[in-house]
């Protein structure tokens, strides 16, 4: 009956949330084409959510330093989860990036779905225990190594995407990506 009453307690934005980030996942099982700005989106959600876990800490300051630590190893860890897919391509007349298909935003999804559900579910049920400090800042941690690691994958996926085209290979290059637009032909037009 436990799993019943959490399940049925989820709130309704969490499945939405679930069914979101699982449809973004089988996309990216395939190649595609999008403007760079839209990588973005997964990241600032895992991001945002992160952050978001910070609201209920106790110990704020402390929790909010664990996820500092935890995004910086997760960003790490994405970099080195970047290179084991080919670089994506840039169509700088297009302003487009084309991605190529990957499982591994699939299962970073489902499994760092899973452990903040489970984390959630586990600060619930431990709300006046003492406990709940060291969940809530193991969860901050957690949060963190998940949010890096999806802005590592993606801002080094753009560094790939700008050194494979020969147009630039810095960090701030591959941030700058993001904002990337078609290219203006001769006569002003975008092509």
């Amino acid at each position: 009956m436990l799993v019943f009453d959490i399940l049925s307690h989820t709130p309704v934005w969490v499945w939405v949330l679930f069914a979101y980030l699982v449809s973004r996942g089988v996309v990216a099982l395939r190649e595609r084409e999008m403007q760079p700005g839209r990588a973005l989106i997964v990241p600032i959600v895992f991001l945002v959510w992160g952050l978001a876990g910070l609201i209920e800490s106790r110990g704020l300051g402390f929790d909010l330093a664990l996820f500092v630590v935890g995004l910086a190893a997760g960003i790490f860890g994405g970099r080195a989860l970047a290179v084991l897919t080919p670089p994506p391509r840039l169509s700088l007349a297009a302003g487009t990036m084309i991605l190529p298909g990957s499982p591994i935003p699939f299962a970073l999804i489902i499994v760092s779905f899973a452990v903040k559900y489970v984390a959630a579910v586990a600060l619930a049920l431990n709300a006046g225990s003492p406990a709940h400090a060291q969940i809530a800042s193991a969860s901050a941690v957690v949060g963190g190594v998940f949010a890096g690691l999806f802005w590592g994958r993606t801002l080094t996926q753009f560094r790939r995407a700008l050194e494979a085209a020969d147009v630039g290979a810095g960090w701030a290059d591959a941030a700058r990506l993001a904002f990337l637009r078609p290219a203006a032909s001769a006569d002003g037009a975008t092509s």
